[in-house]
C-alpha cells in the first residue's frame, strides 16, 4: 500500500514538474480536447476542426448509423470541405494519435445543415438577407429526426435479427436435448444388450460344459451289451420247427461282443440269421 502511494505521488510530482518546465500541461498530450466544432452544435460546411493537444492526429468522420471514413493525418486546425458531407444530419468526428491509437483520442458530435445560397435578384441590396434562427432550428430538428428514424429502423432490424437468432438458439437447444436423450436411451439399450449377451454367453458355456460331460459319459458306455442270432434246432422236420434265439456259446457264455457271436454262428449249422444286438445299454 505504501509503495502504491509513493508511486502515485511520484507520478503527480513528475506531471507538475513537467508542466512547470515546459509551460504546458502534459495531460493535454495524453488526453486531447476538441475545441471546434462545439459539441451538439449545428454548423454549416466547411467545418473547421481545432483541438488542444498533439498537433498531428488521425482524423475520421462518420455519419449517424454508418461506418467512419478516414480523412488522414492533419494538424490543428484544418477544414473539412463540403464534399465530405453528402447530406444533412448528425456527424461524429474522431481524432486519435497515429502511434497510440485508442489510448490518445477524442470524439465530438455535431449537426450539419447546409444553407442554400440565394441567387442575386435585381434591386437587391448588397447585404444578404438574414436567415431566422427558427428556420435553422427547424431544419436541424428535421435532420435530427431523420437520423433518429434511421437509428430506430436500425434498432428494429437488429431486434428482429436478435429474435430470429434467439429462436434458432432455442430450436438448436431442443434438438441438442433430444439428441442427449436419444444417446442416453441408446446407452441404456446397449447396456441391456451387453448384459443379455453376457448372460447368454454364460448359459452357452454352461450348456457346452454339460454337453461335454454327456459326451464323456456316452463314450464310456458300451452301445450293445448282448448279441445273438436266430437258429432252427431241427430244420429237417416238416413242418420246420419254430426258430429260437441263441445268445450263448456252447460253454454257456453270453455274447458280449459281435465277434464272439459271429464265431459261434459260423460253426452252428442251424443258424438262420446274422448276429444282431439283442440288448443294449439303454434297455432296448
Amino acid at each position: 500500500m505504501v509503495r502504491i502511494l509513493a508511486t502515485a505521488l511520484l507520478c503527480a510530482a513528475a506531471i507538475v514538474t513537467g508542466d512547470v518546465l515546459f509551460r504546458t500541461s502534459l495531460l493535454s498530450q495524453i488526453r486531447p480536447i476538441i475545441l471546434t466544432p462545439p459539441d451538439q452544435a449545428v454548423v454549416n460546411p466547411p467545418v473547421q476542426v481545432r483541438w488542444e493537444g498533439p498537433q498531428q492526429m488521425r482524423v475520421s468522420l462518420a455519419n449517424a448509423g454508418e461506418a467512419p471514413r478516414d480523412l488522414g493525418i492533419h494538424e490543428s486546425p484544418f477544414d473539412i470541405g463540403t464534399e465530405r458531407f453528402p447530406r444533412d444530419g448528425g456527424y461524429q468526428i474522431t481524432i486519435e494519435a497515429p502511434r497510440f491509437g485508442n489510448w490518445v483520442r477524442a470524439q465530438r458530435w455535431f449537426q450539419l445543415h447546409a444553407v442554400p445560397v440565394p441567387s442575386p435578384t435585381p434591386n437587391q441590396p448588397d447585404h444578404p438577407p438574414r436567415v431566422t434562427d427558427n428556420k435553422d432550428l427547424l431544419r436541424a430538428f428535421e435532420a435530427a429526426r431523420t437520423a433518429r428514424d434511421r437509428a430506430h429502423e436500425r434498432t428494429k432490424f437488429l431486434s428482429e435479427e436478435n429474435a430470429a437468432l434467439r429462436d434458432e438458439s432455442e430450436r438448436l437447444a431442443k434438438q441438442l436435448e433430444g439428441l442427449y436423450k436419444t444417446q442416453e436411451e441408446d446407452a441404456e439399450h446397449t447396456t441391456e444388450i451387453e448384459r443379455r449377451l453376457a448372460q447368454l454367453a454364460e448359459e452357452n458355456r454352461a450348456l457346452a460344459d454339460e454337453n461335454n460331460a454327456m459326451r464323456l459319459r456316452l463314450g464310456s458306455v458300451i452301445p450293445c451289451s448282448v448279441w445273438g442270432y436266430y437258429n432252427l434246432p431241427r430244420p429237417e422236420l416238416v413242418p420246420v420247427t419254430r426258430r429260437t434265439l441263441s445268445v450263448i456259446d456252447p460253454r454257456g457264455q453270453i455274447f458280449r461282443a459281435q465277434g464272439d457271436c459271429e464265431n459261434t454262428r459260423r460253426a452252428d449249422p442251424t443258424a438262420s440269421s446274422i448276429c444282431f444286438c439283442v440288448g443294449n445299454s439303454w434297455g432296448g
